[in-house]
Parts: structure tokens; sequence; C-alpha cells
């Protein structure tokens, strides 16, 4: 497949020593290498599409993808070096606000929070929020559906620890819900629809989660990158821009990419897609949404104390101000 035969050359590439080898372009040589987290997850599928259309290549970069599952798990490689960029979702990325990682964010990579749901088995009874009582339901921790279903716990006036919470990755927790191990699943697409679609109709989704979570995320990257690559952080939040302008503008390329990615139909990124946004600039909802989350966490204990959004966003708003005045033809 393309996916892995990019990645192969990636790989091949990196291998190579400084200097010239056959089969190695000149220019090839120039290019900055980059370790890029991606998570198995159609929300990030501008990051795929900047690999797979050579648009990173393009801005002077050579990826190595590095596929991560959740944003947790992206918070974890990046503090500990395993990649440069990744992408993290509000919750995740207020977390390692809240404990000082050493990263920022430049972008939002997607948005959307109906993109997350609750899915349950129809023969568990479950029509309504406090039908979730006593029901065995899996949830990624440290993610902005696990933050939703709190929410959706705490609206519905049943106590914190009244759902049966399973830890539970988003690639796993769909074969849990056929199987019956579990009763509900609160995951995000395409892994919704696939599931759904999977039970042929033995499992329907209880709501969606764009009234409590912001959806998509922001486009991380590490400190020790951006000291190493001042003049290259720009060009980095650029190619981003760009790549989430050819998935727009190229609907239907994009869907096929990050179907080989996730390694499933077209049809089920087409499901996931009609719930993004891929918009590279923070909002008023977004901003608010950051600061409800860092209230929540800190309200639950989760974090230390809420964090200041607006501090940790500087270097997005400084970025995003630059690129709005020399390449805002990218937001069309």
């Amino acid at each position: 497949m393309r996916w892995q035969r990019h990645l192969l050359a990636t790989l091949a590439l990196a291998s190579v020593a400084a200097g010239f080898s056959p089969g190695v372009r000149a220019e090839d040589t120039k290019l900055t290498k980059v370790r890029f987290g991606i998570l198995t997850t159609a929300s990030q599928a501008a990051f795929t599409v900047g690999v797979e259309a050579g648009i990173f290549r393009k801005h002077g970069f050579d990826v190595q993808v590095v596929p991560l599952g959740t944003g947790a798990q992206a918070n974890q490689a990046l503090a500990a070096n395993q990649v440069d960029w990744s992408g993290g979702g509000i919750e995740s990325t207020v977390v390692a606000w809240a404990t000082n990682l050493p990263f920022k964010a430049y972008a939002m990579y997607a948005k959307g929070g109906d993109s997350y749901g609750i899915l349950v088995r129809k023969d568990a009874n479950i029509t309504k929020p406090e039908d979730l009582r006593g029901k065995k339901v899996a949830v990624p921790q440290g993610t902005a559906p696990a933050q939703g279903l709190n929410q959706v716990i705490r609206r519905a006036g049943l106590p914190a620890d009244s759902v049966k919470r399973v830890n539970a990755g988003y690639g796993n927790m769909g074969q849990m819900l056929v199987q019956g191990s579990i009763d509900a699943m609160v995951g995000l697409e395409p892994f919704l629809t696939l599931t759904e679609n999977l039970m042929e109709g033995k499992a329907a989704i209880l709501m969606r989660l764009g009234e409590y979570v912001q959806g998509g995320g922001f486009f991380l990257i590490t400190d020790s990158w951006a000291k190493a690559n001042p003049d290259r952080v720009t060009a980095a939040v650029q190619a981003l821009w760009e790549s989430q302008q050819w998935l727009r503008q190229h609907n239907k390329e994009a869907t096929e990419f990050e179907a080989t990615y996730l390694k499933v139909k077209p049809d089920d990124i087409a499901a996931a897609f009609k719930w993004l946004k891929y918009d590279p600039l923070v909002d008023d909802y977004t901003r608010q949404s950051v600061k409800t989350t860092s209230e929540y966490l800190a309200g639950e204990g989760l974090i230390p104390k809420a964090v200041d959004a607006e501090q940790n966003l500087k270097e997005l708003d400084r970025v995003t101000g630059e690129l709005k005045t020399r390449a805002a033809s990218l937001l069309e």
C-alpha cells in the first residue's frame, strides 16, 4: 500500500548517513527530520494527508510516522522524546500544561465534539443517560471522551462512581462491545460507526458529546525540537494549514489515505469526516472549552490547579498571527 511504501521509504532515508548515496536525491539531504506521532483516529487525518500527499516534504520535512493510540500516549511520547510532533485532545493537553510537560500547542488539527459519542448494546437497556448506572462502560482514561462521560453522568444526577469504567483503547473497545464484555463504549469516529455497523442492529448511539467537549485538539511540538529548529516551527504549522486545506478540497483522496492508515473501509472514514472540521484556528468556543476543562479537572483533583489558557496559547497565537499575514489563503 502507498502508506506502507512511503513509511518504508522514509525509514530508509532516515538510516542514510549525511552526504550523498545512490538513490538519494541531493535535496533530500537538506530535509529537516521529524518523528511524528500520529494517533489512529480520523480526527488526525490532516497529519496523514500531510505525509501521504507530500505536503510536509514540500515544506522541507522528512517525516517518520510513529502510530499512537490516544492523546495520553502522545503526551508520554512527547515528554519522553520519542516523537517531536504529535496531536493531543483538549483534556490531555490541559493535563500536560498543568504538569509542565515540555511541549507547546501551535494550531488546532481538527474540531468536532460530535465525533465523540456513547454507543450502547441494545440488550443492555440503556435508552437515556440515567440508565448508565451500574453498567460497564469502556472509555480511554485521560481523554476528551472520558471527560464527556463524566459530565454526562454529573448532569444525569448520578454519583461519579455509579458507572463501572473499563479503561480501553479506541481500537479495541468495539470488539469488547461486540463480545458483550461491556454494555457501552465512549469512543470516537470512525470506530463508533464501524462498531455499530458490525453489530448489525444490535447497537445504537445513545448520544453525541459535542455539547460537552470540543473534539479534535492541538498540534504539539516539543520544546527541544523547537529549540533545535527555531526557523522551522512556523513552516511546520504552515504545512499543517496546507494539509488541512488539501483535505477539505480533496475529500475523496483524503478518505482513502486515512482508510489505509486506519485499516478500515473508506465508507467508515467518510462517516467520521462528516462530524469533523479541519480548521487550524482557535476560536472562542475552543478557548472556553480549555477553560471549562481546566476548571473541571482541577475541581476533580485530577490536576494541581486550573491552568492559564491564554498563557499556554501564546506561541500558537504568535504563529497564527504570522501565518494570517502571509498565508491567509490556506484558510479558504
